[in-house]
């Protein structure tokens, strides 16, 4: 009775979770496109002077026309927070979430593409010792043993490669839409809660792939295409999110620590290279 009600419960949860994050994403962005722009900041020192700058240089030349003017589609993609002057995808009318996310991976693509590539030759140097981790947790009574030992790789790749695209380009879509619409709050706040609606993001296509590569590690099924027709039949789509909740304990807080840092460490140096300039 215990395991009918939790196998209820489970897709229910990862329902909720990716109700919340879309709803979450969908106000902002509905928002952000609807809102007037909010007032300008007091600029400091150095930007004051730049202005000054650039007001007798158009003074002198003004019938040099500036580049956003000449052509229609250019906008203006400097973050005014938290960038420390790198550029940032800017949510405009007329663009929604998914072209939003697909500039973000074009923009992107190389360091996805390397990302990947690292990614998959650490899980394929690693996933030995992650079998021999899952036997001895299941307390089988030959872990060491060298048959196996690649059970279900090729579904972890499948898994963990398309999730870190999800989960890094879903980030970038919140902290965009956060930052505009919470421009009073601390950027590394924003950052913490754009990991992790992030992660809560990719773990919906993470979760299925784990649960294949642990059933297989533990050698309850020879291949991919029997163990997801195995789990299909015992617990149909909750039986794939076995342990949801489980992995977003342990890697939401994984994901706020990495990208806080890195959005924070980024900033610092930027600012600094700004003021040696």
């Amino acid at each position: 009775m215990k395991s009918k009600r939790s196998s209820q419960q489970s897709p229910a949860i990862v329902a909720g979770s990716w109700l919340l994050s879309a709803c979450i994403l969908l106000v902002l962005l509905t928002s952000s496109t609807t809102m007037a722009l909010p007032g300008r900041r007091p600029l400091s020192v150095g930007a004051a002077a730049a202005v000054r700058r650039s007001s007798s240089f158009t003074s002198k030349s003004s019938s040099v026309l500036p580049l956003s003017s000449r052509v229609p589609n250019l906008k203006p993609s400097l973050s005014s927070r938290g960038g420390g002057g790198s550029s940032s995808v800017e949510t405009q009318k007329g663009i929604g979430p998914m072209e939003i996310f697909i500039h973000t991976i074009k923009e992107a693509r190389r360091h996805l593409a390397a990302a990947a590539v690292a990614r998959s030759v650490s899980i394929f140097a690693m996933y030995p010792v992650d079998t021999i981790k899952t036997r001895m947790q299941m307390e089988q009574p030959n872990p060491l043993n060298p048959r196996g030992l690649y059970s279900g790789v090729a579904g972890s790749l499948f898994g963990q490669v398309p999730y870190g695209v999800l989960t890094f380009g879903s980030y970038e879509i919140y902290k965009q839409a956060l930052l505009k619409r919470l421009p009073n709050v601390k950027p590394a706040f924003i950052y913490a809660l754009s990991a992790i609606m992030g992660d809560v993001t990719g773990s919906g296509w993470l979760c299925p792939s784990e649960v294949v590569k642990q059933q297989m590690q533990a050698g309850m099924y020879p291949n991919t295409g029997q163990a997801i027709r195995g789990i299909w039949n015992k617990r149909g789509i909750s039986g794939f999110y076995q342990g949801y909740l489980g992995g977003l304990t342990r890697d939401i807080p994984f994901r706020v620590a990495q990208l806080t840092s890195y959005e924070v460490t980024k900033n610092f140096y930027l600012r600094a290279k700004a003021r040696r300039m």
